[in-house]
């Protein structure tokens, strides 16, 4: 898979609507291009509403406990 990686993707977020990329296939890592449709992954992307503007850790590995985002799980695998 294309986008796992061992750390989160970190970024500054302005609030609305998010989707992260579950699959880990997107080219728009750490969110959907509907690449799970396109390569049938089987997997589905998970719909977030930020309502403030904030730093987001999103999960990198696709492990975490809390997805979509990190909860340090990467540091374990």
């Amino acid at each position: 898979m294309s986008g796992i990686q061992k750390a989160p993707y970190v970024r500054d977020e302005t609030p609305g609507r998010k989707v992260w990329c579950a699959c880990g296939e997107s080219e728009n890592q750490p969110y959907c291009d509907g690449s799970h449709s396109r390569k049938e992954t089987g997997k589905v992307p998970v719909v977030v509403m930020l309502a403030e503007t904030k730093k987001v850790a999103w999960c990198g590995c696709r492990q975490s406990a809390m997805n979509p985002f990190c909860d340090g799980t990467h540091k374990k695998l």
